[in-house]
């Protein structure tokens, strides 16, 4: 019990370090998605998994909608940080991603990270 405790907040801790990252300039979206940890059964990083993958499907809106990006990037550092001190996402948050993202794209490295982007660019432009 107490290694599923610690592994969880390692996974938490690398992905907050990844989101600071892309924030930050120093990889891109797809280096962090292809780098984040595969375990499925922490709803947080699935989250977050999938705010940044909205980062990288958005880039439309954050190039033509006034004050998008900066929203968007401070909405990634506030998951970071909620990580960071291994915390839950608040509830609210889960709630939106588990109603518009049932699919778990985690774990999926089967496939290109191309198409996975696509496929999910797809999804949300439906």
């Amino acid at each position: 019990m107490e290694s599923e405790k610690l592994k969880i907040y390692q996974n938490r801790l690398l992905v907050s370090d990844l989101i600071i990252k892309v924030l930050s300039g120093k990889i891109n979206v797809s280096q962090a998605l292809s780098a984040f940890p595969k375990e499925k059964n922490d709803i947080n990083v699935k989250c977050a998994f999938d705010a940044l993958m909205h980062r990288e499907a958005d880039e439309d809106l954050r190039a033509k909608v006034s004050g998008y990006s900066e929203i968007q990037d401070e909405f990634l550092f506030d998951l970071a940080k909620i990580l960071k001190e291994n915390e839950k996402l608040p509830q609210n948050i889960i709630e939106q991603y588990q109603k518009y993202h049932n699919e778990n794209l985690m774990g999926e490295w089967d496939k290109p990270l191309k198409s996975i982007l696509k496929n999910f660019k797809r999804m949300i432009n439906f």
